[in-house]
């Protein structure tokens, strides 16, 4: 079975069923498989020589000139990016072609002076805060946009993502906590129009649990 039915299945049962390797590897998937939605074609890297760059590829937005990506996944479930996590990104991207988009994904978002140090880095960086497998809303397709809970990126990025506007969809607006990632989800637009989601390619279900 895979990792990825795996983790659907510790969802359900409550049962710990993955270690924080699979968790981790798990994470990176659906990071790769909810941008390659949106339009990128991206691969996960990952392994002992990775040299810090979880996944990498292009990604063609429309009407947009395409552009290589390589990006990086943090999966801590409390805990927030702060600017150490970023600096050393920044080392990273010092190490790539000039026309690449670094992006870093993190399940509980990041910290302001984490944010601060993003922004204010010569190199091109988005910050994205993805929800966990664990931590979607029931109703949610297994990767979908709406795994998606915060996009900002700095000004050298402007180049690859100026177009695009972000806008926040909360699912009750009646009893919305801003501090809590799961009480929103984020809606993408490219020159005024909602970006479009490619269907998902999903594992098949297994036959079994076991």
């Amino acid at each position: 079975m895979s990792i990825l039915w795996r983790l659907r299945a510790l969802g359900k049962s409550g049962h710990r069923l993955l270690s924080t390797v699979e968790a981790g590897t798990a994470y990176e998937n659906q990071a790769v498989a909810t941008l390659n939605q949106l339009g990128a074609s991206l691969e996960r890297v990952g392994g002992a020589s990775d040299h810090g760059i979880d996944f990498c590829g292009l990604w063609r937005l429309p009407s947009h000139r395409e552009f290589y990506v390589v990006g990086q996944c943090k999966h801590y479930e409390r805990k927030k990016i702060g600017p150490s996590i970023l600096r050393e990104w920044e080392g990273v991207m010092s190490r790539q072609e000039l026309d690449t988009l670094g992006i870093v994904v993190a399940t509980s978002g990041f910290t302001p002076s984490g944010i601060h140090a993003a922004l204010s880095s010569a190199y091109p960086v988005a910050l994205v805060t993805m929800a966990s497998p664990l931590k979607r809303v029931e109703h949610e397709p297994p990767y979908a946009e709406s795994a998606i809970r915060g996009f900002v990126w700095n000004r050298a990025a402007e180049p690859f993502l100026g177009r695009l506007v972000v806008a926040k969809k909360h699912y009750d607006v009646q009893m919305v906590d801003l501090d809590d990632p799961a009480a929103f989800t984020i809606q993408l637009f490219w020159d005024g129009k909602p970006l479009t989601m490619a269907p998902p390619c999903l594992d098949p279900p297994p036959s079994s649990l076991d």
